[in-house]
């Protein structure tokens, strides 16, 4: 029973990950005997443990006690050992909780602290405040100094949980293997001897002891994570998407790092992360509330609270430190076929279901068809059709209904690109002949960079001539002499040019016998995705690197489809990744009609040989009725 004379108010004890800190219990008994000391009596606690002061937000117990002391209290009074526990937000957020507590009627205590009640206390309350935010901001700087050390200098892998796939390893400075900890999908650590045996299961919350001297490195983990990795990483490189990375991976039964099934972030995190060809990376995320980190290892202010990624260009990150699961190659790869799918946004969208979606245009409403099952057409085939999205999306007012069956359409587009691009065995023999000439032809005409750099050097000895003679003003014709060094300098732009250039050609060579046989396992499989015989995706990427797109009409019933004029064209563009000029025009006059009464027709081809590119026209059975 509380006597009637004591003053009921209620304690808040925080401590942060500091280690250093006066402990919860240690708090508790110093509030218990001030409240005894001055006629209070504690009803009850507030304890926000290892969380920091720096800020009220997600401080829960601190936010209910604000509430509680605003809504139907049953206490006069808070009581805390010192301002720290308090707050270390600084004298504005200080001032703020206090001035409410006041308007609430409730007093505000710091046992530690020995505050005057006068406007001396007042002033002293602000000096303290800003003292303990002065703490926290010195506190951030160090840290951050001391982290960035540790990466840039040591090169120790920084806290938190290991990369999947990988194990961390603690070693001594001269390299002798400690410790291994293993991190586990339930959240647990597993320690492992410097033999690799079982030692001990750790629970997730509890800290791992780690001597300052300690060096920190990523290892190669579980056999089957670090075969994962490499799967997603293949992927990647063929083209896959992160949606139908993580279907394959969760069809295989293979486990995320929580143990449950994959999802994208996880995907693209993985596949983000420097780590995994051999890099440390630090300053990934936002997560201090006081100080970010610019690219050289500062500690910068932050403005505002925000967290989330950083920009890439603000990331630590120090080459060749730990053993890589993928090749640096495999990993720029990877990088280059998510920043082309990321410019083509939608259109780079894999599906195993329509072929053809990004490439179908609508020539009147300029957007894309959209691959969608009809389910009241399930009669006349499979139930998909491609539909103008113009018209599905905002109705008449911006497009007329269109639908085309996808099953035919897509066996019309994969025959005509066969009989385009492969043609007839002789033609094909012709193309192959010719592109592997042009090649060789071209590695045969490098320039010598021998020659080269000898007159790249006399180059330079003459701009450092002719500035010499800029810089004395007795000479007459500075006008003369300027005009001078700009050529020197234009034709020693284009000799590193032709350097550079001809080096790498070079380097590139390749045999007669080594393009051929590129050659015919290009076009083999070219041919292999025209006949259905490889995997969807694999088709899909073949038809959509060699279709620059389909257009249709919707009103004329007709379309206009670009594509490579011959093998030799497509060989090509699979060398330089681009389709090249040369196209070839078929035309297909027909008329709409209903799937079973479509009719059309073929007219013999011709080529454009020395005219200006012009697209094909070609028809296929295009549209139902509307």
């Amino acid at each position: 029973m509380v006597a009637a004379n004591l003053v009921k108010a209620v304690g808040y004890a925080r401590r942060s990950t500091d280690m250093q800190e006066r402990s919860i219990p240690d708090q508790q008994a110093f509030v218990e005997r001030w409240a005894s000391e001055h006629g209070h009596t504690v009803l009850r606690w507030y304890i926000d443990d290892a969380i920091s002061g720096t800020s009220t937000k997600g401080r829960e117990a601190f936010e209910q006690m604000i509430r509680d002391a605003e809504n139907g209290r049953d206490f006069q009074a808070i009581i805390t050992y010192d301002i720290s526990r308090f707050s270390r937000g600084g004298t504005a957020e200080v001032g703020f909780y206090i001035h409410r507590l006041q308007q609430a009627g409730v007093t505000m205590a710091f046992a530690a602290e020995a505050l005057p009640d006068d406007d001396g206390g007042e002033l002293l309350l602000g000096v303290k405040s800003w003292q303990a935010r002065q703490y926290s901001v010195k506190l951030s700087r160090d840290s951050i100094r001391g982290a960035v050390s540790s990466i840039t200098v040591k090169h120790s892998a920084p806290g938190g949980r290991a990369p999947y796939g990988y194990d961390k390893q603690h070693l001594t400075p001269d390299g002798q293997v400690l410790r291994t900890l293993r991190y586990l999908a339930d959240g647990r650590k597993e320690e492992l001897d410097p033999a690799g045996r079982h030692v001990r299961f750790i629970p997730g919350p509890e800290p791992i002891g780690k001597v300052r001297s300690d060096i920190i490195r990523l290892v190669p983990g579980l056999p089957e994570q670090v075969k994962a990795v490499q799967m997603i990483y293949e992927r990647c490189c063929q083209g896959y998407g992160f949606r139908s990375i993580l279907i394959e991976l969760n069809g295989l039964g293979i486990a995320s790092p929580t143990g449950a099934g994959w999802t994208v972030a996880q995907v693209k995190g993985l596949l983000r992360h420097p780590c995994y060809k051999g890099a440390l990376a630090y300053n990934r995320r936002t997560g201090g509330s006081i100080h970010g980190i610019s690219s050289d290892g500062r500690a910068v202010p932050k403005k505002g609270r925000r967290k989330g990624w950083n920009p890439r260009d603000q990331w630590i990150v120090v080459e060749d430190v730990h053993e890589p699961l993928v090749s640096k190659e495999t990993w720029d790869k990877a990088h280059r076929e998510m920043d082309a799918r990321r410019d083509k946004k939608g259109l780079a969208r894999p599906t195993k279901r329509y072929l053809l979606s990004g490439l179908l245009r609508c020539t009147h409403c300029g957007l894309n068809f959209w691959g969608s099952v009809l389910k009241g057409r399930a009669k006349h085939g499979d139930g998909r059709y491609y539909l103008d999205s113009g018209y599905k999306a905002k109705g008449l007012a911006v497009c007329k209904s269109t639908s085309i069956q996808a099953a035919p359409m897509e066996q019309w587009v994969l025959g005509k690109v066969r009989e385009i691009v492969l043609g007839d065995a002789e033609a094909t023999q012709v193309a192959v002949d010719a592109f592997v000439k042009a090649v060789l032809a071209k590695q045969k005409a490098d320039v010598d960079t021998v020659a080269v750099e000898k007159e790249l050097a006399i180059v330079n000895r003459r701009i450092k001539t002719t500035v010499a003679m800029l810089a004395d003003t007795d000479l007459g014709d500075l006008e003369e002499l300027k005009g001078t060094l700009v050529d020197l300098k234009r034709r020693r732009a284009a000799l590193e040019a032709k350097k550079v250039d001809g080096g790498a050609t070079k380097a590139d060579g390749q045999t007669e016998a080594s393009l051929r046989a590129w050659a015919l396992e290009k076009l083999g499989q070219l041919g292999e995705a025209l006949d259905g015989t490889l995997p969807p995706l694999e088709t899909r990427r073949f038809v959509h690197r060699y279709i620059d797109r389909i257009e249709i009409d919707p009103y004329k019933g007709t379309g206009v489809m670009y594509v490579p004029a011959d093998a030799g064209v497509f060989l090509s563009a699979e060398r330089i990744r681009r389709v090249n000029v040369g196209w070839l025009a078929h035309q297909w006059p027909c008329c709409i009609a209903a799937p079973q009464q479509r009719m059309w027709s073929t007219a013999s081809s011709r080529s454009l040989v020395g005219k200006p590119p012009v697209p094909p026209i070609i028809h296929p059975p295009l549209c139902d009725p509307p």
